[in-house]
């Protein structure tokens, strides 16, 4: 296709970015606006329209002021267009390089660049040539650019600098240099008591529910009410199961700063990304808290609990709901009802709450076999069980945890002793084999000893140093293991006592105590056959869980 030199209906295109504008009044649009307006008053275009694009960086095509003028282009409304320079148009140097070669001359636009000395319509132009090479700086430019940036948005979250553009639901900004949160009642004491429900096993959703059936508003129609910020994002103006989660996973309301959590892929590609935790800038004890760090650990282990929990039709979550398990095929015990009668014959009128196998309601005797319990009587075993133990803590603590420790399946002392001595002992003769093979280089080194022999010396010693470093590297874990263990003891401990003497089974109990719990098949209704049913408690029963859970099993710690 020709070109055509009397192109004369003109559009003006300026762009001025955040970073731009840290330049000065240079790359302001007023003065790219008075450098484009005269060249084309002075060289006879028709101004037609202009394209702004203010705010939008240089590596982003998606501009809504390019893609109106290039329309107009394509439709034939402007058949030239005009900026300041080529960095006003596109740092992208592909792109850009894209749009001058072959879309521009495609369909006959004519563009010119003022300050670059570009004009494809005149190719006598000196810019022409050095076109790809200004593109190719402009891009490294915006590369510069966005690496400078990020080096101070880092730096600044290292100096403790809270740069969130407002902060969570619970806190607002202070005023002082730091910005850093600070506590905002009513929403504060709301966001504890979620963390306190969450804790006791009340699911995100009904946590929503219940905020909502208060009438509690949601973060942005809060904030929105009490400070006049205008909530743009589509809303139902209600909690939901997200905007919860948010709230229970957000460490600020520990306390603590945690910065720099995500970044774009690229200085081009702004498609957003989470770090990893190291990658992430942390600041500790900042500002006040709001909850505390057992409570939040009480949120994350309701997290990887078995159990979501059902809710009944009066709206409650049965105490192991979730948490009861088949013994035979490893499928959760599903919460539901039976009639009965008050007597023979007499109308259904009153219903019994039951567990039962799911795998055997779906599929019958070909898959499982009944696993029918009563939930009053499970129920009354599991706190028997909690009670005792409650009972043996309090009237000999000592002998209880010595009992605990057994439970653990490792005998503490035995293993923690052999092991410090091999560690011990392994370190002396890492040592020793040190200096013996030094002794052995300045031997060969004066001539004592011949080279082959020195060389058979050293590839013992070497064998032996990698077999010392591995015995003890896997000692140093079963200590670390162990007193791992005695920690778990400690806490599980603390729960216990915690509970006091409780009288009833309830959700918050099971969730913070017990695991699972496995029920053998019903022994039917004249059987006098014993029925196993196993108690999986958290922190004690660890090992025995993983290797018992979702699997047949007939074995666990004692009931």
């Amino acid at each position: 296709m020709s070109k055509q030199i009397n192109n004369t209906k003109a559009g003006l295109y300026y762009r001025l970015s955040q970073e731009d504008e840290r330049s000065g009044e240079s790359l302001s649009i007023e003065n790219q606006k008075l450098i484009v307006e005269k060249f084309a008053r002075e060289n006879g275009f028709e101004i037609v329209d202009e394209y702004v694009d203010d705010g939008y960086s240089g590596t982003n095509f998606n501009r809504p002021g390019v893609q109106r003028m290039f329309e107009d282009a394509k439709s034939g409304r402007i058949n030239a267009i005009i900026v300041k320079d080529m960095s006003r148009f596109g740092r992208n140097y592909i792109e850009v390089g894209q749009y001058t070669d072959y879309i521009f001359p495609t369909y006959n636009i004519r563009f010119i660049a003022v300050s670059d000395n570009h004009d494809s319509a005149k190719d006598e132009t000196g810019g022409i040539n050095m076109l790809p090479v200004v593109n190719v700086f402009n891009e490294w430019h915006a590369a510069s650019t966005s690496k400078k940036l990020r080096e101070v948005f880092e730096a600044n979250a290292k100096a403790g600098k809270y740069k969130a553009g407002e902060a969570p639901y619970g806190y607002v900004k202070s005023e002082d240099e730091f910005r850093l949160p600070v506590r905002d009642e009513p929403a504060a004491s709301t966001v504890l008591r979620m963390f306190e429900m969450r804790a006791s096993g009340i699911s995100p959703q009904q946590i929503a529910n219940t905020l909502n059936d208060e009438g509690i508003l949601p973060p942005a129609d809060y904030k929105e009410q009490k400070f006049g910020f205008v909530n743009t994002r589509k809303s139902r103006h209600l909690w939901s199961c997200s905007v919860v989660n948010q709230v229970l996973k957000n460490p600020t309301y520990l306390g603590h700063l945690v910065q720099q959590r995500t970044t774009t892929v690229s200085y081009k590609n702004k498609t957003r990304r989470k770090k990893d935790p190291d990658e992430m800038v942390t600041i500790y004890n900042t500002h006040e808290a709001i909850v505390s760090q057992d409570l939040w650990d009480k949120c994350r282990e309701m997290e990887k609990s078995v159990s979501r929990g059902k809710y009944m039709r009066d709206g409650v979550i049965q105490p192991l709901s979730g948490l009861v398990v088949c013994a035979d095929c490893g499928a959760k015990l599903y919460v539901g009802w039976n009639n009965t009668r008050h007597e023979r014959g007499g109308p259904r009128t009153q219903y019994r709450q039951n567990y039962n196998c799911v795998t055997y309601a779906k599929f019958g005797k070909r898959a499982c076999t009944s696993h029918y319990i009563s939930i009053k009587l499970l129920d009354q075993i599991v706190l028997a069980d909690i009670r005792d133990k409650i009972q043996t803590v309090r009237f000999n603590e000592k002998a209880a945890r010595e009992d605990f420790l057994r439970r653990s399946e490792q005998n503490q002392e035995t293993v923690t002793s052999a092991d410090r001595r091999k560690i011990t002992q392994g370190k002396k003769r890492l040592d020793e084999l040190d200096r013996l093979i030094a002794a052995a280089y300045e031997d060969k080194v004066i001539g004592r000893i011949p080279e082959e022999i020195c060389v058979n010396l050293l590839t013992k010693y070497q064998e032996e140093k990698l077999a010392l470093k591995g015995e003890i590297a896997e000692a140093e874990t079963r200590i670390a293991d162990a007193e791992k263990n005695r920690a778990d003891v400690e806490e599980f401990i603390r729960r216990l006592k915690a509970y006091g003497d409780p009288t009833e089974l309830t959700r918050e109990m099971c969730m913070e105590l017990i695991e699972f719990v496995t029920v053998d098949k019903c022994p039917g209704r004249y059987s006098k056959d014993p029925r196993e049913i196993h108690i999986y408690y958290k922190l004690l029963d660890k090992r025995a869980a993983e290797e018992n859970r979702g699997k047949p099993t007939k074995t666990c710690a004692d009931n």
